[in-house]
């Protein structure tokens, strides 16, 4: 079973995220932090130099890669 929190900045998912995979033995992947692991840029970084929208596109971009990478999705 795969789980994925969904909110606004701030609003606990990492804090949520992280205690929910340890109670119930899930992997927990932080996608802020696989995101400026792969573009070795924090978000903030990525924010103040490309925006908004590129931040957002690459979220997609990754969310989709791991997801894929999961089994959780097949795209043809």
């Amino acid at each position: 079973m795969l789980i994925c929190l969904v909110g606004f900045m701030g609003s606990g998912k990492s804090y949520i995220g992280e205690r929910l995979a340890k109670l119930m033995s899930y992997n927990f992947v932080d996608l802020d932090t696989y995101i400026a692991d792969n573009e070795k840029l924090t978000i903030n970084d990525i924010f103040q130099k490309e925006g908004e929208n590129a931040f957002r596109s690459k979220e997609n971009k990754y969310l989709k890669a791991k997801l894929v990478h999961t089994g959780a999705i097949h795209i043809t």
